[in-house]
């Protein structure tokens, strides 16, 4: 563990997160992560990370049929979330 970290008290542990990279034409690419509620690092996150609307529920799922109709060997975990879209800006006109 790094010396400023100790100094501070601080751990160098992440809360369980997912990352995510969302583009689509005329809006800007948004690249963000959510974090697994409950997790026991949600209030210490080495990097200051955490945003209470990052946090959701990781549903967890026996092994089986999956939500796109596909056997799933193993048990698997899913997130509902919704994620909001900034337009891009027009283009400046030629002037």
């Amino acid at each position: 563990m790094g010396r400023m970290l100790v100094a501070s008290g601080r751990h160098p542990w992440r809360p369980a997160h997912v990352h995510f990279r969302i583009q689509a034409p005329g809006y800007e690419t948004l690249t963000t992560h959510v974090f697994r509620a409950g997790d026991p690092y949600l209030d210490s996150d080495v990097v200051f990370g955490v945003r209470s609307s990052l946090i959701s529920d990781f549903v967890a799922h026996p092994a089986g049929t999956g939500p796109h109709a596909k056997d799933i060997e193993g048990p698997y975990h899913s997130l509902d979330f919704a994620f909001v879209l900034q337009r891009s800006a027009p283009p400046a006109a030629a002037g």
